[in-house]
């Protein structure tokens, strides 16, 4: 009681301040001497003698005011909420997944047999780890569903798909302030998992609930769909999220929504989410899409990311062929589907119209000059890869292996000229009799145009092109090299399908009138 006395004292004419700690105002009674039966005297230090040059001191009540911030007593409970949100209300014409509604559609979505893959995505469900991460998180979920191996250490000694691991395409600082678009999620999924890429409005109502109703009815297949809130009646804008389920007999599909601390998994309107994705995007200038995701353990994709802690990646890089020959220097761009994609789609075919080489040796300098030159390394891995599986991981029989199919592409007419292209000062037929190691470089760039797609080629002369269809026929060709030419080309044919907005079959009438319809976002 004498303590809380004091305090009173020590307050006077400060009634707007709050009160001291218990702890602080029996600290000021303790030195402060008392009389039984009366309140301590409480006397004002005198003021020190100003010091002539030195800084005023600061005024009383400012000095009592910092003291107490520095106790924690100035602080208002509420004001760290100020500006912040928990959760917001669903639009009446979306249904609340868990609400007695929700659960009614949900049962009859399984009854009906398209709830197939809802149960590997909740069981993998992630809620994003950055406001704008709904891109990230979406693909992580959906890879975990599908029990993809990332080959590259998550935390501790576990390997595990998170949103933060998934930087391929674009820079986390990038995603962090931007998101990351239609374009570069495609570029993002197909480094990881087998991906068709559909955008608006090159799709149909129908096509759209016939690809709802096939990954609904199964637990192999996944669809994420990119499209505006803003057309759902929610606040924000672009948004990413796997579709969970669908009831055929009210048309809604149910939205796993990664952004849980906004929104809960809803149900929503089948025509409503198809009209989300034609709003156009206003950082890509198009309109968006969805994508169904699904992957080939033994056929796994050709993954273009290569973290700088991919140990596991790196370790499965077929051996560098020793040459005396220098190599191109390396590209100055990021190597990834979206930089691959913009070479298919756009500067190959307009530098091939714009250059129009007569000759196949100038066609081949236009194709190589125009597609990063790490591009052949990663067709090598891939072929180290996919030899190592058919030889059930046999490394020796997968090297051998190789070692023939470098050995059979020296053997084309066409790797004499690629050789060429390559190192213009040396002559490849001196080059193998002086080193009985083949180039790798020339010798997959020679795989790689044999595979390219011929549309590439519609602008050279007709002689030119029909020279360069015969090096393509099987009597050029050994089995294994039709293998892997056979392999080049269903790799080229499905990015040009997902990254292309016209898909593979572009016609080169367009690029010459200025009207390319292939383009990408890069």
């Amino acid at each position: 009681m004498k303590a809380l006395r004091s305090l009173q004292l020590f307050s006077k004419n400060k009634a707007t301040k709050p009160a001291l700690c218990s702890q602080c105002a029996r600290s000021l009674s303790t030195q402060q001497p008392q009389q039984q039966g009366s309140l301590p005297a409480v006397t004002e230090a005198p003021a020190p003698t100003p010091v002539p040059g030195a800084p005023a001191a600061p005024r009383t009540e400012a000095a009592a005011s910092a003291f107490q911030d520095l106790l924690g007593l100035n602080q208002d409970a509420s004001s760290d909420l100020q500006n912040t949100f928990y959760q917001r209300e669903l639009p009446s014409s979306l249904i609340r997944f868990s609400s007695d509604e929700g659960k009614r559609m949900f049962r009859s979505a399984m009854e009906a047999g398209y709830a197939e893959g809802f149960f590997p995505l909740t069981g993998n469900f992630t809620t994003q780890s950055e406001p704008a991460y709904c891109g990230p998180s979406s693909l992580a979920m959906v890879l975990n569903a599908l029990e993809v191996d990332p080959k590259r250490r998550w935390k501790g000694n576990w390997r595990w798909y998170s949103d933060e691991l998934l930087d391929c395409c674009a820079s986390k600082e990038e995603m962090k302030k931007n998101g990351i678009t239609f374009d570069k999620f495609a570029c993002l999924a197909k480094c990881h998992s087998d991906v068709i890429a559909k955008r608006a409005p090159n799709f149909s109502l129908d096509e759209f609930r016939q690809d709802v109703e096939s990954i609904a009815s199964q637990s192999d297949k996944f669809m994420v769909i990119s499209f505006s809130r803003k057309t759902l009646g929610q606040t924000g804008d672009g948004h990413f999220s796997p579709i969970g389920a669908y009831n055929p007999e009210n048309e809604m599909v149910l939205v796993l929504d990664t952004a849980r601390y906004k929104y809960p998994s809803y149900w929503s309107p089948l025509k409503v989410l198809y009209e989300s994705m034609h709003p156009v995007d206003k950082e890509t200038g198009r309109p968006r899409g969805y994508f169904l995701i699904s992957y080939d353990q033994d056929h796994p994709p050709v993954k273009l990311c290569k973290p700088s802690d991919d140990t596991a990646t790196q370790a499965a890089q077929p051996q560098q062929v020793d040459t005396s020959s220098s190599s191109p220097p390396p590209p100055s761009t990021p190597l990834n589907w979206a930089t691959v994609a913009h070479s298919f789609c756009k500067r190959i075919p307009e530098n091939m119209w714009l250059e129009k080489p007569r000759a196949l040796d100038e066609a081949v300098q236009v194709v190589l000059r125009n597609v990063p030159a790490e591009f052949t390394r990663v067709l090598a891995s891939q072929s180290m890869m996919a030899s190592s599986s058919q030889q059930n991981d046999d490394q020796e029989k997968a090297k051998a292996y190789i070692r023939r199919l470098l050995a059979d592409t020296t053997q084309s007419p066409l790797y004499p000229i690629v050789f060429r292209s390559l190192y213009p000062h040396e002559n490849p037929i001196q080059q193998q009799a002086d080193n009985t190691q083949v180039d790798q470089q020339a010798a997959f760039a020679t795989l790689f145009i044999l595979g390219s797609p011929r549309m590439l080629y519609t602008s050279l002369p007709r002689d030119v092109q029909e020279t360069l269809d015969a090096y393509r026929k099987n009597q050029y060709m050994t089995d294994v090299v039709q293998r892997e030419v056979k392999r080049i080309a269903h790799e080229v044919a499905e990015l040009t399908k997902s990254f292309c907005t016209c898909g593979p079959g572009w016609s080169s009438d367009a690029i010459a009138n200025g009207n390319a319809c292939c383009q990408t976002s890069t």
